[in-house]
């Protein structure tokens, strides 16, 4: 008897949907996180980045994972901030910083035009920093859109805080 054409074993449309969803997934978390890199993909902090007060860059020693979060939200938010400053000092004399030691922490978001976006200062364990920079960052992106939306206000201020 002569075989049919196509009548041949099929590959399932579910298991080929499946397959690229994990590939998807794949390539997702591979060029979001730093999960497969052995060392440090970023060679430093995003020259958008600078560090003012009684605690150097050095002392704060950032994690590679740190400096990556920061640079990720640094490249997130380039078209809302054009530069970033941290504010950092320590409580009372600290010799060394380690992620428990509280630090005076706030932030200074330069937009593209010529506002200025503040947070207040506030009292943060050292761990707990890049965190509330990366959250800062994301909630002043939203609070300065909306606040861009009234141009009559937007004219009248040179610094929001948030």
């Amino acid at each position: 008897m002569p075989k049919r054409a196509g009548s041949g074993k099929r590959f399932p449309v579910g298991s080929f949907a499946v397959f690229f969803f994990l590939v998807a997934v794949a390539g997702l978390v591979y060029f979001q996180t730093d999960l497969f890199w052995p060392g440090s993909p970023e060679r430093g902090l995003s020259g958008l980045v600078s560090v003012r007060g009684s605690v150097s860059l050095e002392r704060l020693a950032l994690s590679d994972q740190e400096i990556a979060a920061i640079n990720r939200a640094v490249a997130q938010y380039r078209d809302t901030f054009s530069k970033v400053d941290l504010v950092v000092d320590t409580v009372g004399h600290e010799e060394e910083i380690t992620p428990s030691t509280v630090l005076v922490f706030a932030v200074e978001l330069q937009t593209n035009g010529d506002l200025v976006v503040k947070s207040w200062s506030r009292k943060i364990p050292r761990g707990d920093m890049v965190s509330q920079l990366v959250g800062y960052m994301g909630k002043a992106a939203r609070e300065y859109k909306e606040f861009k939306r009234f141009p009559d206000v937007k004219q009248n201020f040179k610094t929001l805080y948030i």
